[in-house]
């Protein structure tokens, strides 16, 4: 080790003037890339946080507003949905608590609540939730899940499903309770003047199409015993 320095030194004490400027020259030239290369990695790691900082925005974005911003076609849906699809809005209702009112004619056999955009929305999705898990909710809260939400039910449209346990299974709105819509309101009657019509895809929420012509200031209502026994035994006082 010590020979290799010696013979370094040696070597380094016969280079010639002009051999130990041009050494300067070319280790400057190298410091200079050196900051350059710095520099230019410096640019892209900037680059690269700005395309990550925009790539989360963008799906911020996505999650608040699904379709992305409205345009002149959303716009014209709007205003033809206004014109020909809004039918009802929430009132105090004689039957229980609050209810769905036309505020116009609704024509029969079509569903009175019906999404303008829908691709700009999420799309309702159930959670299945036992009744165990629902009972360990703060107070309050389980009576008002279950006044919302039915126990699932069997093929025969009446029996609750239950899990594993045994326990009741319920299906909840998986964005919660502050995103229901006002068909979350219908109250109950022996003689309804709307039914329920099954979901397309399995994990979604049932639609609805009315039973007849329903007048402006009528209550929408229909039959809870097709949500099966557990909920429309809630509904009578049994549960």
């Amino acid at each position: 080790m010590t020979k290799d320095k010696t013979s370094q030194e040696d070597l380094e004490g016969q280079w010639s003037e002009d051999d130990l400027r041009a050494e300067v020259v070319r280790l400057r030239q190298e410091l200079r890339d050196s900051r350059e290369e710095t520099l230019r990695l410096g640019r892209r790691v900037s680059e690269l946080e700005a395309q990550a900082s925009s790539s989360d925005a963008l799906q911020i974005t996505k999650l608040t507003c699904p379709g992305g911003e409205p345009d002149e076609q959303d716009k014209r849906r709007v205003l033809d949905h206004l014109r020909s699809e809004a039918y009802v809005h929430l009132a105090v209702s004689p039957i229980a608590g609050v209810g769905v009112f036309a505020f116009r004619t609704i024509p029969v056999g079509i569903d009175p609540f019906p999404i303008c955009n829908p691709h700009m929305g999420s799309k309702e999705r159930v959670a299945f939730c036992s009744r165990t898990e629902l009972m360990g909710m703060p107070p309050g809260v389980c009576d008002l899940v279950k006044s919302f939400f039915a126990p699932l039910t069997e093929d025969d449209s009446w029996t609750p499903q239950t899990d594993e346990n045994g326990e009741i299974l319920y299906g909840v709105l998986a964005t919660g309770m502050n995103s229901l819509n006002l068909s979350w309101y219908l109250n109950h009657s022996d003689n309804p003047n709307i039914s329920f019509k099954d979901a397309d895809d399995e994990g979604g929420f049932n639609s609805f199409v009315t039973n007849r012509q329903i007048e402006a200031g009528e209550e929408l209502v229909n039959d809870y015993r097709e949500l099966g026994k557990e909920f429309y035994a809630l509904v009578i006082g049994g549960g």
